[in-house]
Order: structure tokens, then C-alpha cells, then sequence
């Protein structure tokens, strides 16, 4: 599934009903016959105030305007820290009752992927990580390499990041440049289980490329959500001497992740009912593009 420029496109992360009546039917835009059509009889939007999957606060906004020649009826709900997202549309210009459906109503869900995920669906692995956080420790080592040079891609967009991990590579795994030159080695640490505490062989070894490749800068990205007592005692120890080593744990990375993250995945579903409704919403919930910058 690609366009002209072969750049995948984002797949589609939502349940579509038409409700008629008390009928809830599953859309579905790929199939016209109708001949599987889902129908269900339980609302399968949710009156929630916290968000499903992260039990961050939901923002929700709702009106129901009846003038002389337009009947709008709107209510979305939506987590800007995971993008989950729910909504309720009417929209009936005229009054005209067309489309025939009398509301449409949109569930977000998360996509499920095999271990072979292609590149350029970062948007969606982001949302499957900030939504289940364990998720990072099942990446393939190589994969997750080239995701956090992504993720830094997207945070640093002044920078140049480059993925040069592989076989013999002395300990680094992505290469950042910002402007002017300066250089930042990059060590990524996958591990199987966040029980787990990043020790001082680590930094050592980050440490020891800083000095071969003559650079004073480094960061280790890890899985676990800690690093030891010893190595951040080293970090420090180092910094006095001149050399700097971020160390960014589970949670940092996922803070990371928000540049990333799809930028409010409901507006273009919403937009194809009513792109004022789309537009209103829009401008009630800017865009965060909050980059992570040391």
C-alpha cells in the first residue's frame, strides 16, 4: 500500500459505524457489495473521561446547533498523550437527511503487526509503544536501531541522524550531527525485560568510543527504566573532565515519542462528514509538536 513516491501510507486506525435508528453499522470504505456489513446494536462509543489505554484526562468537546437550514451535532473525545480518539458526527446541511445514515461515529484501535513491520509506519509503532509501553522490549535489536534514529530524526530536525549499527560497529549505533559539526554517538540498548538495570560496562563502553572517534559527546538510549547508581556516578565523573553522556531510560524515550506521534488523527475523518466541524475542533485542540532537546 504506497503512493507514487513509495512512501507508505498511514493505515487506517479507526472504526467507521453509520448509525440508523438503534443500528450500528460497520463501514467499510474498501467493500461496496455490503454483503458483510457488521451490524450491532450496543453504542460502541463510550461515555469515558479518561483515556483506555494511558488513563490520561480526555479532552472532549461537543455541540448541538439546530438553525433554520443546518443541523449539527458533534462530540469528540480525544487523549493527546496516546492520540485514542472517539467521535460522533451529524452533520446535515439543509436538512436534507442525506447521506442517509443519521450519525456517524469513529472508534480509534490499534493496528496489529507481525515482526516484519515495513519501514515508514513510525506514526503507528508510536502510538502502539506510548499506548503499551512494554512493547520496546520485543523489538528486533536492528529494527529498534533504526526506530530511535527516527525518533531522534524527528526530535532534532536541525541535525542529520544517521543508523550506522551493525557487526563490528565499536559500540555505536546512530550518529547525530547538528550544525557546525558537532558530533553525538549514539549507543542503543534493547533489553528483554525492564527489570533490568543499565550498568557502568555500559557507559564504559560508550565512553571508549567517544575517545577513539576523538568526541566529547554521547548518549545510550535504553529499555531499562533505570541506569545504575555506578553509572550515573560516572556520567558525572566524566562531565567534569569535559565529556557529556545523556542517558535516556524507558520513559525518556517515550517522551520522545511525541514529535512523532500522528498530529490529531481524527481531523481527517471528521473533515470528510463536515470540514468546518473538522476546522472548529482543530483550532479548539492546536497541534504539540513538543520536540525533546537536551
Amino acid at each position: 500500500m504506497s503512493d507514487t513516491t513509495n512512501k507508505p501510507k498511514q493505515m487506517t486506525t479507526y472504526d467507521r459505524f453509520a448509525i440508523i435508528g438503534d443500528e450500528y453499522i460497520l463501514h467499510d470504505d474498501t467493500d461496496d457489495s455490503g454483503e458483510d456489513e457488521e451490524v450491532i446494536y450496543e453504542n460502541p462509543i463510550r461515555e469515558i473521561g479518561n483515556c483506555t489505554y494511558c488513563s490520561t484526562q480526555l479532552i472532549k468537546i461537543e455541540n448541538n446547533t439546530l438553525e433554520e437550514n443546518w443541523h449539527r451535532d458533534y462530540c469528540l473525545w480525544y487523549c493527546k498523550r496516546c492520540c485514542f480518539w472517539q467521535a460522533r458526527i451529524y452533520s446535515d446541511p439543509f436538512q436534507a437527511c442525506f447521506p442517509p445514515p443519521d450519525y456517524w461515529a469513529y472508534v480509534s484501535k490499534l493496528r496489529e503487526f507481525d515482526g516484519n513491520l515495513p519501514e515508514g509506519c513510525n506514526d503507528e509503532l508510536a502510538l502502539h509503544i506510548r499506548r503499551h509501553p512494554d512493547l520496546l522490549h520485543c523489538f528486533n535489536p536492528t529494527r529498534f536501531e533504526k526506530f530511535v534514529a527516527d525518533v531522534f530524526r524527528s526530535n532534532y530536525t536541525h541535525a542529520e541522524v544517521l543508523h550506522v549499527g551493525k557487526p563490528g560497529d565499536g559500540g555505536i549505533d546512530v550518529l547525530l550531527i547538528e550544525t557546525g559539526s558537532e558530533q553525538w554517538l549514539i549507543q542503543v540498548k534493547r533489553r528483554g525485560s525492564q527489570k533490568y538495570s543499565e550498568g557502568v560496562s555500559t557507559i564504559r563502553d560508550i565512553l571508549g568510543a567517544m575517545v577513539v572517534e576523538g568526541v566529547h559527546t554521547g548518549i545510550v538510549v535504553s529499555t531499562v527504566d533505570r541506569f545504575s547508581q555506578n553509572a550515573q556516578e560516572t556520567v558525572a565523573k566524566v562531565k567534569k573532565r569535559g565529556m557529556t553522556v545523556h542517558l535516556v531510560n524507558k520513559d525518556s524515550f517515550n517522551r520522545m515519542l511525541d514529535p512523532v506521534l500522528p498530529d490529531r488523527p481524527w481531523r481527517d475523518p471528521i473533515s470528510e462528514v463536515d470540514e468546518e466541524i473538522s476546522e472548529y475542533l482543530a483550532n479548539q485542540i492546536p497541534g504539540e509538536k513538543q520536540l525533546y532537546l537536551f
